[in-house]
């Protein structure tokens, strides 16, 4: 039998962890993991993400974060490493020609990313973590163990400000991923970060349970302290009357609008944080304990700026604009005013809960959407953009569902593709048996190719039928 955990994937796993990881993969209750998956946390990255927790709490304890002032030393070092920061910044003074620095965006991620990762770097441990959020242009973010480890003391820190306190044992679960898909990776970990302590990532679709009753014993007998997933997921939990009360929940990816919020919260009976997280940049806010519309500022190597959606100028506190943001931890993306394609507004000063770092409130941004088959069931659009990512020769995407059995599906192709009417017509024959098989018998996906590829944030997914859009 497989183990579950070696030193290839988990350097630092002790066999006390396999014993107890194994009684969660080989639950009787257990779904149908499909992948094995370790932290790649070896003694080096160990103690990078140790003395990074150590700065996050002395800094947020001092309630000393990135400004544009100190952020200059981050620039300074890159300015000689990568090859983007070098054209970006030369001939620029740092301090007084902040504003003048080209902001980098999604398109540079995806067209220039070899100039943007630092020169010499040490490429072996890189991991490749796609991602198109709600636009349909993928990109091929790159990231470093050392990095992803760093998301264990900024979620356990933004837990502990609602009261939860992580246990780090073997013997305990600290958090379940839930996702509502038709397919999607599903596994079981221990985490070198946690003290061995237990994740995962299941399926709460039907698809990924022998009977019916498994998922809700699972999550029992696993008993895990909180649940992270996006708002689609713990609505559908909600709604498949799943019965389990975590510690906390903690949500992301999409927007969390305040009526599910409260409704979760009472549905689950426990406190909902709402989570601010970019692949690009790692997380970036969690939301106020006193006041949820708000959100604090999470890293304290992050420098975020608000810029005007017309001029591309920083606005003052209070202003609505583009969210950007430079610094973070990635070794192989450092990044250099960033545009995240959100919009809100930031705040300075004290916070009676106590974080006093700025405060930021997004603008309704990266709603959930939710297509209806032709038999009233619901799609997760994240099984849409499976299949479209799939394909080499597609850039960018957007996909409309016009009534209740026609979509729309706009791309943008390789030149060459569309030119070669071949092939074009070949793609498009298993571009729509895909769909059609997902959203069910007599629906109809007509394909075309006249989505523009300019680098800009669009909507991705809209379903006219049922007036929703991501923004």
């Amino acid at each position: 039998m497989n183990k579950n955990l070696d030193v290839d994937t988990t350097p630092l796993f002790q066999e006390e962890w396999e014993t107890e990881l194994n009684k969660m993969v080989q639950s009787p209750f257990a779904p149908k993991w499909n992948v094995r998956i370790g932290d790649r946390i070896g003694e080096n990255e160990f103690q990078f993400v140790q003395t990074f927790q150590k700065q996050l709490l002395d800094a947020k304890k001092q309630g000393v974060y990135q400004t544009k002032t100190s952020i200059v030393s981050f620039l300074e070092t890159y300015r000689h490493l990568s090859t983007h920061f070098s054209e970006c910044l030369n001939g620029l003074n740092l301090v007084n020609d902040f504003e003048s620095i080209p902001q980098m965006t999604r398109d540079d991620l995806q067209s220039n990313i070899t100039k943007i990762i630092p020169n010499n770097m040490d490429l072996s441990q890189m991991v490749i973590n796609p991602t198109s959020g709600t636009t349909g242009k993928p990109i091929l973010a790159p990231n470093h163990p050392k990095a992803i480890g760093c998301y264990v003391p900024l979620i356990e820190y933004s837990v502990k400000r609602f009261g939860v306190k992580p246990i780090h044992s073997p013997k305990s679960t600290f958090a379940i991923q839930l996702c509502y898909q038709e397919k999607t990776i599903e596994y079981a970990t221990c985490h070198s970060l946690a003290g061995g302590a237990k994740f995962a990532k299941i399926n709460i679709h039907p698809n990924s349970w022998k009977k019916e009753s498994d998922l809700q014993m699972f999550l029992s007998e696993c008993s895990p302290q909180i649940l992270t997933g996006d708002p689609y997921a713990f609505e559908s939990a909600m709604k498949m009357g799943i019965k389990y009360h975590p510690e906390a929940i903690h949500s992301t990816a999409l927007e969390l609008t305040p009526t599910l919020r409260n409704k979760l919260s009472e549905y689950f009976q426990c406190p909902i944080i709402n989570f601010y997280s970019l692949n690009e940049t790692g997380p970036i806010a969690y939301s106020c304990p006193l006041d949820p519309e708000w959100m604090h500022l999470l890293p304290h190597d992050l420098y975020l700026e608000v810029i005007s959606k017309d001029t591309r100028t920083s606005v003052p506190s209070g202003n609505v604009g583009e969210i950007v943001v430079t610094g973070g931890r990635n070794p192989y993306l450092p990044l250099l005013r960033y545009r995240t394609g959100d919009f809100g507004e930031i705040q300075y000063g004290p916070c009676l809960c106590g974080d006093h770092f700025p405060r930021l409130r997004l603008l309704s941004g990266r709603k959930p959407v939710y297509f209806q088959k032709t038999n009233g069931e619901t799609v997760n659009p994240i099984d849409v953009a499976r299949i479209l990512r799939k394909n080499p020769y597609i850039f960018q995407f957007q996909v409309e569902q016009l009534s209740r059995d026609e979509w729309e599906c706009r791309l943008s192709l390789e030149k060459k593709i569309w030119e070669d009417v071949t092939i074009w017509e070949k793609e498009t024959i298993s571009i729509q048996k895909e769909l059609e098989s997902l959203f069910g018998p007599r629906s109809q996906v007509k394909l075309s190719n006249n989505f523009p590829l300019d680098g800009k944030k669009k909507i991705a997914f809209i379903n006219s039928y049922r007036n929703e859009e991501t923004i």
